[in-house]
């Protein structure tokens, strides 16, 4: 019963309790601190993204440092007193590192190039597969003895090869890019 008298003191005394009203510069307050929807700062995107790109390139370059280093280490450990095969196994690495830094570059530049052609990507990256295993073989052979110097202008010529189709393939999507472009300024042109 008593909510009721409190009930009916209010609702008869409505008018009394509203008398006062706020400052307006509250409700001007209230809206500075709205949440603005801002646009999004792309630069500061951009700078994110090349550090991402950044770092994994130095990783890749890093991990592939190690593996050539440990590579070149174990030939180095399998290397024998005699001065002739010490001279074929320096010959060895000497072009191993050489063609191995060229391969990797041209390898960069495909990619950059063919980065919208994933099926021209995928059948490169099988023919160097096999090239990959081919050198394999010849690494076998090398830890064999079988026939040093001869399997060793073998594993130096599967370099040259995996250069050499890079190199074509790369001159080809350059020929393709350049070809590209000047239909599309043609076409702008006109």
């Amino acid at each position: 019963m008593s909510n009721d008298k409190l009930e009916r003191f209010v609702i008869d005394h409505h008018d009394e309790f509203d008398d006062l009203e706020p400052n307006p510069a509250v409700w001007d307050r209230i809206q500075k601190r709205a949440p603005v929807k801002q646009s999004p700062d792309w630069t500061r995107i951009l700078w994110r993204a090349a550090a991402i790109a950044v770092i994994f390139v130095s990783s890749f370059i890093f991990i592939d440092y190690l593996v050539d280093r440990d590579r070149t280490d174990t030939l180095a450990e399998s290397v024998s007193e005699e001065p002739e095969v010490n001279a074929i196994y320096q010959e060895l690495m000497e072009a191993e590192f050489y063609y191995s830094s060229q391969i990797e570059q041209r390898r960069e530049e495909f990619y950059q190039l063919a980065g919208n052609n994933p099926e021209l990507r995928e059948e490169i990256n099988m023919e160097l597969s096999d090239l990959d295993n081919i050198f394999l073989e010849l690494k076998e052979d090398l830890n064999d003895n079988a026939d040093n110097e001869e399997v060793v202008v073998a594993m130096i010529q599967n370099y040259r090869l995996k250069l050499e189709i890079l190199e074509q393939i790369l001159h080809q999507l350059q020929s393709a890019n350049e070809k590209n472009k000047s239909h599309e300024e043609d076409s702008v042109i006109m």
